[in-house]
């Protein structure tokens, strides 16, 4: 977790933004909260897909995961804004305990940079378990390979791919672990003409994916993440990937692994997608491995819990995230940018202090080294700035349009739906005006 960059938004949609959580090929990830804006409920949920929350949670304590479209692709990359609304779709599909909750997301096709918001889970991830605390006995082993199991039948029960699972999209949260980043995620039926990967091409992280979709990540189907379930495995056990740099024909090297683990591992981890074990053969033989050692997976689960507990590795969020209310100055920045419908607002806005660049880690597989939780500091607002007026007699602040002639007088403001309503109205009509079947 890092402070926020200078040029990070500081207010997106109805969120505050409060620090970096990382980057990868795709996306930035921010720590973010709910910003309560009294009396624009209906207006949030029509604007930012936005779901309803418990009314006796306070939203300050409600922390989520904002995630951005790299700016970089926006132009250089025709298919990125089309693959981050294809993760949106993929995280809002699939429900699971094993999966964080979509909460928000701007789906509209003008936004200048795409986002959704999503449940933080605080833990670390199994990447930094590993490497930071060491390697796993049975009982978390396999109470990480049932949760990674569950994950993936929800996934797969979606008609989904996951395409990306390994050790640092697993986070070990408070209830067990969780399976993070669809930006990979495919449907399993998908016509050729809808499909963004190519035919030939292999896309994921090399380490744990097998070697049909480092050939062809197109075509790839379930056994593919039942090998990346294996290999991520395999890691928690021996702190390092079956291969070193890419999967091969060739038996994995096993030394390190105890024999009890030997025998599912050696069936997930096949060059054959064919002869991969299903998801109810690799749960049955974890449950047979507890077996043997005597335990339960309620036991099995604990000892995990406890585990992830003793390291102190789950980031320690500052006091004033969850205590101090938002800023009058932020919230109404959010008041505007909702009913405006313009979830992106100037990152510049507000002046921000300790926050120098951070260099992020080459390999995205690699997370950043630990450090300190920062929360982002605030120097007075700077007042804004209205915009130049335009040529003529108007002073608003707000650029017009040139008047029309209205056979009808307006209605008054008091009689007009807000701003977001209508412009979701609006974006309604013309997306039903190319239908068919009106």
């Amino acid at each position: 977790m890092k402070p926020l960059d200078t040029d990070d938004p500081r207010v997106v949609g109805p969120f505050e933004l409060l620090a970096r959580l990382g980057a990868g090929g795709m996306g930035v990830a921010y720590l973010a909260r709910r910003i309560p804006l009294d009396g624009l409920a209906d207006e949030l949920a029509a604007a930012y897909n936005l779901i309803e929350l418990d009314e006796a949670e306070p939203y300050e304590s409600r922390l989520v995961v904002v995630k951005m479209i790299q700016p970089s692709l926006l132009d250089g990359e025709p298919q990125a804004r089309e693959r981050f609304g294809r993760e949106i779709d993929a995280v809002r599909a699939v429900v699971s305990d094993r999966v964080p909750a979509l909460i928000a997301f701007e789906e509209n096709p003008a936004a200048a940079r795409p986002w959704f918001a999503m449940d933080y889970i605080a833990g670390p991830s199994l990447h930094t378990m590993v490497k930071e605390h060491g390697t796993f006995g049975i009982g978390p082993y396999a109470a990480l390979g049932l949760a990674l199991v569950d994950a993936l039948r929800a996934i797969h029960g979606a008609n989904l791919l996951h395409r990306d699972l390994k050790p640092a999209n697993v986070v070990l949260g408070p209830d067990g672990p969780v399976v993070l980043d669809f930006g990979l995620a495919v449907l399993i039926e998908r016509a050729s003409e809808q499909a963004l990967t190519k035919t030939g091409v292999g896309m994921g992280t090399r380490h744990y994916m097998p070697l049909e979709q480092l050939k062809d990540a197109k075509h790839v189907e379930r056994p593919a993440d039942v090998y990346a379930l294996g290999a991520t495995l395999f890691f928690a056990l021996t702190g390092r990937p079956p291969y070193p740099y890419v999967p091969l024909l060739s038996d994995p090297k096993w030394e390190g692994v105890e024999p009890a683990f030997l025998p599912l591992l050696a069936k997930i981890l096949v060059a054959a997608p064919g002869q991969r074990p299903h998801l109810d053969a690799v749960e049955d033989g974890l449950l047979t491995l507890l077996a043997e050692a005597d335990l339960t997976a309620e036991l099995a689960a604990e000892e995990l819990r406890t585990l992830v507990e003793a390291a102190g590795l789950t980031p320690q969020l500052p006091a004033e995230v969850l205590a101090d209310p938002v800023d009058p100055a932020v919230q109404e920045v959010a008041r505007r940018a909702v009913e405006a419908d313009q979830p992106d607002v100037d990152p510049g806005f507000y002046g921000m202090v300790d926050t120098d660049e951070i260099e992020m880690a080459a390999d995205a597989d690699e997370p950043a080294p630990a450090s300190a939780p920062h929360p982002p500091t605030l120097v007075d607002p700077i007042p804004a700035q209205p915009a130049a007026p335009e040529p003529g007699p108007s002073t608003t602040s707000y650029r017009l349009q040139p008047p029309r002639r209205r056979q009808e007088p307006l209605p008054a403001a008091a009689d007009r739906p807000p701003r977001a309503a209508q412009n979701v109205a609006a974006r309604l009509r013309k997306a039903y005006a190319h239908r068919g079947n009106l």
